[in-house]
Formats: structure tokens, C-alpha cells, sequence
């Protein structure tokens, strides 16, 4: 798994740092220095963040009454306030303070807006992981396979605790084995959500030091996504523990362990070696990925590679779970926002200069295409016309 190259280079990329120790400084790590010109400008990134919360909530609610749960109107208004979180980092820019206090602030606010929507249910049950977890690894520890034995679960759907409805269905797991044993025993689904918002604070203290990854993740939005009790959170959190907190074992370690948790990780992972011309590993990806799925595949194959592997994309596999996916999945899902939040968050710096190479491209594309089209034109005006 090692090529002798130190952690925190990336050859590949020409990116110094994309994986970096946990003692590298950013050079964007630096106070705010703009100046304070008036009280509002001062608590900017508090009004911006209320907007975030407030701005989709007041949505959602006329949306509730007109429609019900309408599921995916839900996760495309909380998913655009997702990654709207950007905007706390050129709000804290404006307000003049220095951003370690403002991110220290917006910690504890987006702590307790999260802390309070556990206890009390306002903005919560967008999921049904957090039920669904420990029902799933009841069935495993009774010797039952959770990949082809039926789950029904019961739960509600809030908007507010004062308007929800009732979800009662069967289902298959359909992630990777691993997830099943992130959860607390015996805590039911409040110590599930619980357990994700602590991921999020993991996150947030793992990137305490870059100023635009901080400041994207404090915001209250990813907060209450994790107060949701989304499986994704702590995936996300090893994979930023292998590439913010640790080198070596440790940060290996956590990188294999997601291979086997979600399919996320896994996309993830194989993207990120093949962009550092790193075939070995992004082959390896795949081969890890199989070997720690191979005691279900040897049990029942069908279970795991219709529901986890193939998404029930393979012959064989009609009327399972995923059978049912669509293009739609693709922005129903309040979670998957939260990925490319991440994503952006930690690799702003690779994406723009990626955005610019391809826009290069585009442009020098257009411009040959034009060239020929005008060459051509005038070859065909200066010929001799035919006798």
C-alpha cells in the first residue's frame, strides 16, 4: 500500500499537501484582517448563519402544508442550504474577527441548533439509518444474513415535531459490512444520532487549521445533517482522520476500514489514486473492497452483490431494494449534498485549478473549431468555380 513517497506529497496532482499531516499550516490558515465597519458587519457570519437554517426552514414549512412530505422538494431545499455553508468563509472575511474565534463561536451554536433537533425532533428523522442500524445488526448477531432478511421499521417524518407523518416499511441493508459495527449498543436511534454528531465534531477539529475546510463544515446546516443520524458521518470522518489526522498506520488503517463501510468511501478512494497516477492503489481499492465483502459474497452472494456491489444493476437482481434507484437518487438524497460540501471543502484548491485547466481546454477547443470553420470558408470562396 506504500510507495515511499512521503504522505503529504502528491506527485500526481503537482498538489503539495493534498494529503497532509496534521501539523502542516495552510497558507490560507491566517486571521482576518478586513476592517469592522459597523455592527452588523460584526456578526455576519451569525446572521449568515441563521439564513442557513432559517432561510430553508421557512420554505419547508408552506411546502409542507401544500404537498406533505414531499421527500425530495425537502432534500434538494436543505441540500442547496448545504452547500450554501461556503459562504460562512467570506462572511467571516467581512466581520473583521479573527476566524479561529468565529469558528469556536459557530461551533457551539451549531452544536446546540443540533443537540436541540436530537432532543426534541424539530428538523430531525429526515432518515430512517439511525432506526434501521440496529435492527440490522440484531439480524447479523442472530445469524441472519442483513442483506436478504427483511427489516420493518416504523418512524416519522419531521418537518417540525408539530407536522410529520408516519414511515412504515421493509428494507434489505444495502451498505458495506463495516457500518453495521459504528453504533453504540443498546442507545436505540438517539444514541445513532448522537454517535453522528460527534462525528461531525471529530471532522471539524481534524481540519481546525484550514480556514475555508473549517469554516464550510462548522456551519449549523452539516450540523443538522448529522443530527439526522446519516450513515455517511462517520465514513466521512475516517477518511478526513487518514488524510488530515494522521500519517502512517493509524491513517492506513482508517482508509482500509472504509472500504468496507460505504460506497462513497470506495468511489471516493479509487478517484483520489487514479488523479495521482497511482494505479497500484486504485487497484488495490477494488481488490480490499471484494476481500472484506468476501464472508457475505461466500454466504449468500446474491444478498450483498445485488443490494451493496452492483446496485442491483447485474442480471438477477429485479426486485431488490436498489432495483428501484433512479436518476432521480441523485439529488433526492439530503446526505449526498453533504459529500460534495466535503469534498469541495478539503479540495477547493485541486478543483479550481482543475475547473480552470478544463475551461482552458474548452476555450482553446472552441477557438481551433472556429479557426477551422473560418479556414475552410475562405477555401471554398477562393476556389475557381466548377465549368
Amino acid at each position: 500500500m506504500t510507495d515511499g513517497a512521503p504522505r503529504g506529497k502528491n506527485p500526481g496532482l503537482g498538489v503539495e499537501g493534498l494529503r497532509s499531516g496534521r501539523k502542516h499550516r495552510y497558507p490560507d490558515a491566517k486571521a482576518s484582517t478586513a476592517p469592522v465597519t459597523g455592527r452588523r458587519q460584526r456578526y455576519l457570519p451569525e446572521i449568515v448563519a441563521a439564513v442557513l437554517v432559517g432561510a430553508p426552514a421557512a420554505i419547508s414549512l408552506p411546502l409542507y402544508f401544500y404537498g406533505g412530505v414531499v421527500t425530495w422538494a425537502f432534500a434538494v431545499i436543505w441540500g442547496a442550504a448545504t452547500l450554501a455553508s461556503v459562504t460562512l468563509v467570506p462572511a467571516v472575511e467581512r466581520s473583521g474577527e479573527r476566524w479561529e474565534r468565529e469558528l469556536r463561536l459557530l461551533f457551539v451554536v451549531s452544536f446546540v441548533v443540533a443537540a436541540v433537533s436530537i432532543v426534541t425532533g424539530i428538523g430531525n428523522n429526515a432518515t430512517d439509518e439511525p432506526f434501521t442500524m440496529g435492527a440490522y445488526l440484531s439480524v447479523l448477531l442472530h445469524g441472519q444474513d442483513p442483506y436478504t432478511t427483511w427489516v420493518n421499521v416504523a418512524y416519522s417524518v419531521h418537518t417540525f415535531t408539530f407536522y410529520s407523518e408516519s414511515v412504515s416499511a421493509p428494507y434489505h441493508y444495502v451498505y458495506l459490512p463495516l457500518l453495521l459495527f459504528f453504533q453504540i449498543p443498546g442507545t436505540g436511534a438517539v444514541g445513532y444520532k448522537a454517535m453522528c454528531l460527534a462525528c461531525w465534531a471529530g471532522i471539524v477539529y481534524l481540519v481546525r487549521r484550514e480556514r475555508f475546510a473549517a469554516l464550510c463544515l462548522v456551519s449549523p446546516v452539516v450540523a443538522l445533517v448529522s443530527a439526522n443520524g446519516f450513515t455517511d458521518l462517520p465514513v466521512l470522518l475516517l477518511i478526513t482522520f487518514s488524510l488530515r489526522g494522521a500519517q502512517g498506520l493509524p491513517g492506513k488503517a482508517a482508509e482500509i476500514a472504509t472500504y468496507a463501510m460505504k460506497q462513497f468511501a470506495n468511489g471516493f478512494w479509487f478517484v483520489y489514486y487514479v488523479l495521482r497516477r497511482d494505479a497500484l492503489r486504485a487497484g488495490l481499492v477494488i481488490v480490499l473492497t471484494v476481500v472484506l465483502a468476501a464472508p457475505f459474497i461466500l454466504w449468500h452472494p446474491d444478498g450483498i452483490w445485488c443490494e451493496a456491489l452492483t446496485f442491483s444493476l447485474s442480471p438477477g437482481c429485479t426486485g431488490a431494494i436498489n432495483s428501484s434507484r433512479s436518476a432521480s437518487d441523485l439529488y433526492s438524497h439530503w446526505n449526498y449534498y453533504l459529500w460534495i460540501l466535503w469534498l469541495y471543502a478539503l479540495f477547493h484548491g485541486a478543483v479550481h485549478r482543475y475547473a480552470r485547466r478544463a475551461w482552458g481546454w474548452l476555450h482553446d477547443r472552441s477557438a481551433t473549431v472556429a479557426s477551422n470553420a473560418a479556414s475552410e470558408g475562405r477555401s471554398e470562396g477562393s476556389s475557381p468555380p466548377t465549368p
